[in-house]
């Protein structure tokens, strides 16, 4: 069975390339007239595909929601570390902060929590589908 199907493919590429080697002695401009045209319909699909579907679908783009999430978390994350030596994930600023009281500085201190983890809505509702 795959040895009759090896060999069909075989001689369909075959015949292609002979068809492709006798097109390309005989009329070369047509073979690149059909060339262009071909990336061109290939161009518009992959432009529609990017502009409509690859949202929808969650692929390239960074148009799904996990994809806006991790964004979203790995930014807090840098802005959270950025002040950190040797753990930034970003360049240090430039822009020299404006200095700030004895009062103003104990309280940023009460806020800011201890833990390094945040939050990342999941699919809560769904059921695992397991045997017993």
């Amino acid at each position: 069975m795959f040895r009759k199907f090896n060999v069909l493919v075989m001689l369909i590429l075959g015949l292609a390339a002979f068809g492709f080697v006798i097109t390309l002695i005989t009329n070369p401009m047509y073979l690149v007239r059909m060339v262009l045209i071909a990336a061109a319909v290939g161009g518009i699909f992959y432009f529609l595909y990017k502009r409509f579907l690859a949202k929808r679908f969650g692929g390239g783009g960074g148009g799904g929601k996990d994809v806006n999430k991790y964004k979203q978390a790995a930014r807090y994350s840098a802005q959270k570390y950025q002040n950190q030596p040797g753990k930034s994930m970003k360049k240090p600023s430039k822009v020299k902060p404006s200095p700030k009281t004895k009062s103003s500085l104990s309280k940023m201190k009460k806020r800011t929590n201890d833990h390094n983890f945040k939050v990342i809505e999941g699919k809560k509702g769904k059921k695992k589908n397991r045997a017993l």
